[in-house]
């Protein structure tokens, strides 16, 4: 159990009385009286900054660093930092919980635990802020990161700190530089869709059969002649290879087709031939049988007529077999022809598939490009938020205690510590006008129409 203060520091208490017997000789009564009135008014005054430094309401939080004063502790006042769990550590009392709470009902806290531990019957404690819990800033800015934060300042006031707009930062890059890499980016790109418009007409062709296709009629002005010419003739001569190949091999599949029809054919008719003699050789078979029977022909002559008959009747079986594997060859050259005709087809529609979906992606990267290209080219390095009007996006995420939402912010919202502030460029109602100067083109601005040339006549 913790004593007075008049207890605990005797020694203090007498050094106070010396004292006030050599300010003021004869009068140790009086002084005493005022040294007491000059303490009391001393921690009134003590409590009293310290409320009125806590009045704006600031709740703390993982990162604020405190300062804790308890009057007559050697271990105070000290500093200390909220932790990840929104607690402080303090001397005697152990972990005591921060977040979300003000200075006064901290100090109250902390007065409590003093109490009701029975350290101090009566302590004086005062919590003030050491250093606020930075704010994030990132998105569009000179120099993103964290920044201490400062009572009072908004989101103009964050962007100043981090060196203002820089729509275009990319590491220590200048515009011109930028423009100049976007432009070289933006001719392969025109390029590549340019060879995939080449390809997509070859293969729309080589789906009709025709021997010819019809070259775009936009090629980019970054290609010289002889550059669209060697593109058209590769796809020329893929066309030409691929109706050729596809042509001998249906060619080859129609003979061997034509040709076991033929043996069906041939297989068929010598059936018929066969079943003919077998029938007569059965006739033969009837009448020697029936002769026997009237005693005009003897056994051995019937005998060879069975004989005989019995051979056609094999005969007559394997032809049966035999065409029966004709008709089989005849139908597999069938399903070959068409498999190969099936096989083609797909082949047309999967690449052409293929070709459509990475012409679309070249075209998304060329807009991308051209719009940026734009955007640096007609706002520059660095802006502020009377040039970039309607284009400046900011959203500030910001925890309150438990709960931790989006705030959609303008250039006039107040920063709160802890606070994460987005910064982005978004593209307004006029963003994408067309220079009227004539100095740079929209980015979705054809070029000159040129007149569509046949090739593979």
């Amino acid at each position: 159990m913790r004593l007075r203060a008049d207890q605990q520091f005797p020694s203090k208490l007498l050094r106070m009385k010396d004292w006030g017997r050599r300010l003021f000789p004869g009068f140790e009564p009086v002084a005493g009286r005022m040294l007491a009135m000059i303490c009391g008014l001393a921690i009134a005054f003590f409590l009293l900054t310290a409320d009125a430094a806590c009045a704006d309401g600031y709740t703390f939080d993982t990162g604020d660093v405190l300062r804790v004063s308890v009057i007559g502790e050697e271990s105070y006042p000290l500093d200390v930092v909220v932790d990840d769990r929104g607690s402080i550590s303090l001397p005697m009392l152990g972990d005591i919980q921060a977040r979300g709470i003000t200075a006064v009902a901290l100090s109250q806290a902390i007065q409590r635990a003093f109490q009701q531990q029975k350290l101090i019957l009566e302590p004086f404690v005062r919590v003030e802020i050491g250093q606020y819990r930075p704010f994030f800033i990132s998105g569009t800015v000179a120099h993103p990161g964290s920044y201490p934060f400062q009572p009072g300042i908004t989101v103009r006031h964050a962007l100043t700190i981090a060196g203002g707009f820089r729509a275009t930062v990319v590491g220590n890059t200048e515009p011109a530089l930028q423009i100049a890499d976007l432009r070289s980016a933006r001719a392969g790109l025109a390029i590549e869709e340019y060879r995939l418009k080449v390809r997509l007409a070859r293969l729309q062709a080589e789906s009709r059969a025709d021997k010819s296709f019809v070259a775009p009629a936009d090629p980019p002005v970054e290609f010289g002649g002889h550059l669209i010419a060697d593109i058209i003739a590769s796809e020329q001569a893929q066309l030409d290879a691929r109706l050729t190949a596809y042509r001998d091999d249906v060619s080859f599949f129609e003979v061997s087709l034509d040709r076991a029809r033929k043996e069906a054919d041939m297989v068929a008719a010598t059936r018929k031939e066969r079943e003919k003699t077998a029938n007569l050789q059965l006739e033969e078979l009837q009448s020697a049988r029936s002769l026997r029977e009237k005693g005009l022909v003897t056994n051995s002559n019937v005998m060879t007529a069975e004989r005989a008959h019995t051979s056609y009747r094999a005969e007559l079986a394997q032809t049966e077999l035999q065409q029966e594997q004709a008709r089989q060859a005849m139908l597999n050259s069938e399903s070959e022809l068409r498999k190969k005709k099936q096989s083609y087809e797909m082949d047309l529609i999967s690449q052409t598939q293929d070709t459509q979906v990475e012409l679309g992606k070249i075209q998304s990267q060329i807009r991308y490009v051209a719009d940026k290209l734009l955007f640096i080219f007609t706002y520059g390095e660095q802006r502020t938020f009377d040039d970039l009007q309607g284009s400046v996006k900011i959203s500030i995420f910001r925890r309150d205690q438990k709960v931790a939402h989006d705030i959609v912010a303008d250039e006039n919202t107040e920063v709160r510590a802890g606070d994460v502030i987005e910064v982005s460029i978004v593209a307004n109602k006029g963003f994408y006008a067309p220079d009227t100067s004539g100095t740079m083109a929209a980015p979705n601005a054809e070029g000159p129409a040129l007149q569509p040339s046949i090739v593979g006549q």
